[in-house]
């Protein structure tokens, strides 16, 4: 009996620590406005500039570079050749056409490999580029790796993840077609990767590029999506980050209703405090109807998703050869060219 007093009570002292379904509730005072950063200081408009050049040397050749650069560097052994894929060393399918290196060793010249590295590449070109009909060209590369090519402390080539693209050509007198795509879901870094490259001190990132253009009088188009991290560069000494999701025209050949002064979509950049910049570009077809939607060149600016005015910024180098394909004979490497 005294125990079933004791549970009761229990129960009844619970029961009065515990507030009604129904009882109002106290909001307290209000909510502190959010705390937008100073950017007086910053050139915003280079800055975007900047990381929209950076995201379009995101691209499997970067990488690509590296890998054949270190190849270069083996000796006989070191590291050791695979036809296929490494045994136990990638998650990868045992019949896997491409070729391979797997291994923890020292070339002798300073030079140490470690981990493992598949590539894969195929290459069909066909007809007569002097012909009506012209010659195609389709050609694909791809990269799967955790491996580390390194020089005592320097790092000479990094790939942990996945690195492809494809190009279809199409080469006729007075036309030239072509469509090039590029998905990089990696950490990427080296001294052998980034020569000429906006990018020297590595990343890590899931940019996928895509461009279809041809001769100098022929239309083009980019759609460029993903994230870019950044290990040591900083954007304007300021952004460590690159997110975009964009679908740009270039000016010639555009049609009359496309935006050539600025991309469809949007372009950020996140700051050492981890706070995001949007820059949302809403051309509607050259027609000024407010900051946010015509066709000038200017974005609407959120930071942490406040809206704080407007940049206007030119993205057109995009156009001057930075998003040439590669060459149909980049993408074969095979082990008679080792």
């Amino acid at each position: 009996m005294t125990s079933l007093r004791a549970s009761m009570a229990s129960l009844a002292i619970l029961a009065a620590c515990t507030p009604e379904k129904d009882a109002p509730v106290d909001p307290g005072r209000p909510v502190d406005p959010l705390y937008v950063p100073d950017v007086s200081d910053v050139d915003l408009p280079a800055a975007y500039a900047e990381a929209f050049s950076l995201a379009l040397d995101v691209r499997t050749a970067a990488a690509w570079a590296g890998h054949v650069a270190t190849l270069g560097m083996r000796t006989p052994g070191c590291p050791d050749l695979w036809v296929g894929a490494p045994e136990d060393a990638l998650d990868l399918d045992e019949d896997a056409p491409g070729l391979s290196w797997a291994d923890h060793c020292d070339t002798g010249a300073g030079v140490d490999f470690g981990g493992a590295l598949y590539w894969e590449t195929a290459v069909d070109v066909s007809g007569d580029a002097t012909t009506a009909e012209g010659r195609t060209s389709a050609a694909e590369r791809t990269l799967v790796a955790d491996a580390t090519v390194g020089n005592g402390e320097d790092v000479r080539f990094e790939l942990d993840g996945e690195a492809s693209d494809a190009l279809s050509l199409t080469e006729a007198p007075d036309y030239t077609r072509y469509t090039w795509s590029s998905l990089v879901t990696a950490t990427v870094t080296g001294s052998e990767v980034f020569a000429g490259t906006t990018t020297p001190g590595g990343y890590r990132t899931d940019v996928y590029l895509y461009a279809e253009g041809g001769g100098a009088d022929a239309s083009a188009r980019l759609e460029a999506r993903g994230n870019v991290y950044l290990f040591e560069d900083r954007l304007a000494e300021r952004f460590d980050s690159v997110a975009m999701d964009l679908s740009y025209v270039s000016p010639v050949g555009a049609a009359p209703t496309d935006c050539t002064l600025e991309p469809t979509g949007w372009l950020s950049v996140r700051d050492s405090e981890a706070f995001w910049y949007d820059l949302v570009f809403l051309p509607a077809g050259g027609e000024d109807t407010g900051a946010t939607d015509a066709c000038d060149g200017c974005g609407a600016l959120y930071i942490r998703g406040v809206p704080s005015g407007e940049v206007c910024v030119d993205l057109s180098g995009a156009w001057d050869g930075r998003l040439s394909p590669p060459a149909i004979a980049d993408f074969a490497l095979s082990l008679h060219d080792l």
